[in-house]
């Protein structure tokens, strides 16, 4: 007999989901190489914009976005900043996700930028050069890890900023 190990998410997993994305300052992310047959991993600087999708600000030049122009699925590791005791018992999610970048004519990219200087004030440095732009992470599902014994299957619904989503 096979075991059930995920379950549904509850309105506490939903509430941990949510804290995690809203605190996200950055994020590991996995694409696939050209010969799609490794991955290649980076830790990119991110957080949500204000529907509560992840984004990130990327630079032309850097390796995994070329190969995001190339294939945009791709996934993203989330875990808590400042994190302590046992790496293992802390909450962590995968999401699967489809990047899209953003045109700098475009009108979300300026809200972005607003809101990504004042999360990240050194950014400054970097964010207005021409081969940085803006990436949506647009997630379609993914896996909550909320700890020992407790890994939920996350749906695009369950990764909403808002409270409506609760469950009982």
């Amino acid at each position: 007999m096979t075991q059930q190990i995920y379950r549904n998410p509850d309105a506490d997993a939903c509430r941990l989901t949510r804290d995690m994305l809203s605190e996200m300052r950055y994020a590991v992310l996995a694409v696939t190489m050209p010969n799609g047959h490794y991955p290649h991993v980076s830790r990119i600087a991110a957080q949500v914009a204000q529907d509560g999708t992840p984004t990130a600000l990327l630079s032309e030049i850097a390796t995994h976005t070329r190969y995001l122009e190339e294939s945009p699925r791709a996934s993203i590791l989330v875990e808590r900043a400042f994190a302590q005791g046992d790496a293992m018992a802390q909450p962590r999610m995968s999401l699967q996700i489809v990047a899209r970048r953003l045109r700098r004519d475009d009108d979300a990219h300026h809200r972005l930028l607003d809101l990504w200087l004042d999360r990240h004030p050194k950014a400054k440095v970097y964010a207005m050069l021409p081969d940085f732009h803006f990436w949506r992470l647009e997630p379609h599902g993914g896996l909550l890890n909320a700890g020992f014994g407790e890994s939920c299957i996350l749906r695009p619904r369950d990764l909403k900023l808002t409270d409506e989503q609760d469950r009982e």
